[in-house]
């Protein structure tokens, strides 16, 4: 039996014990759909429905990093009280748990993909331990904001560069950012820049009144302010994620690479949900780099002038 067979079997298999009202079994089975596909149908929702129905007497892992985090909050901040594993190459994981009043029960943290595999077959093992559930959009922002913006009177425009440690050749290049900062400039959009002090350093850029530079050292900090943006630009990281979790229309450019798990995971639910629009290039330079702002531009002057009418 293949992949795409299996998912159907074990989904229905689920379906057929809910009936019945054998959860545990169902858990089972709905954990094993989401491992070969995270959003299929409306697995998610069942699969988190089916957890108030046990009891808690289990573990929920959650992989990756805080794009993934993101995706497994709206369920984890509704349980609280569930013991989690978390397997990250985020260093700063406990940070982030911390700051939002979640308590993890064991941390597993890996430097690559072969470290990551080793630590997942050792969690595969492990009993009355499934996946976490994962959610498309908040219900409502998870962080308070640290400043509010004047809404009413400037059209608010997110960007952001940088990627994770782990994958650093995802970030938009310089160049291809400055062009993007002068044009929306020119058009009077007020613009939020998020990024680490690293990554914004080499712009040379000075805070003005249509120009906010944002490093917090707490990234939840950062992720705060993404609700104050009408709309968001940016590289394949956790801040696209984020605007797109909240509704947000978001313009994500990326490498033409292929990449399973990232677009179904985090690029075409939200494309077919009219969210998010993508551009794939290959080296964001030269006649690439002027497509590609073209492309961003039409967007947002788009979007402004529907805002407007």
């Amino acid at each position: 039996m293949n992949r795409h067979i299996k998912k159907y079997y074990f989904y229905f298999l689920a379906r057929i014990f809910d009936v019945f009202e054998q959860y545990e079994k169902s858990i089972s089975y709905y954990s094993k759909v989401v491992r070969y596909r995270t959003f299929f149908w409306d697995v998610q929702s069942r699969y988190a429905g089916t957890f108030q129905k046990v009891p808690k007497n289990y573990s929920l892992q959650i992989h990756g990093g805080i794009g993934d985090f993101l995706q497994h909050l709206p369920f984890i901040l509704k349980n609280k009280s569930t013991d989690y594993i978390v397997a990250t190459h985020y260093l700063d994981a406990r940070k982030f748990f911390e700051d939002l009043g979640i308590k993890v029960k064991q941390y597993y943290f890996y430097s690559d993909l072969d470290e990551y595999r080793s630590i997942r077959q050792k969690l595969k093992k492990l009993k009355r331990s499934y996946i976490c559930p994962r959610s498309l959009f908040f219900e409502r922002p998870p962080f308070k904001p640290q400043a509010h913006l004047d809404l009413a009177r400037h059209f608010n425009i997110g960007i952001h560069m940088g990627s994770s440690k782990l994958g650093p050749n995802k970030s938009l290049s310089k160049a291809f950012v400055e062009d993007l900062i002068k044009k929306l400039n020119t058009l009077h959009y007020k613009i939020i820049l998020f990024g680490t002090l690293d990554e914004i350093k080499p712009l040379h850029l000075k805070p003005n009144k249509n120009l906010m530079v944002l490093n917090n050292k707490k990234i939840v900090d950062s992720l705060s302010m993404v609700s104050q943006c009408d709309l968001f630009i940016g590289s394949d990281s956790v801040f696209k994620t984020m605007a797109s979790m909240l509704k947000i229309s978001t313009i994500v450019l990326f490498k033409d690479s292929a990449n399973h798990f990232r677009d179904r995971v985090f690029i075409n639910p939200y494309v077919d949900h009219k969210v998010m629009y993508v551009y794939k290039y290959k080296t964001l330079e030269g006649v690439e780099n002027t497509e590609a702002m073209q492309y961003v531009l039409e967007i947002c002057q788009s979007h402004f002038n529907h805002k407007t009418r």
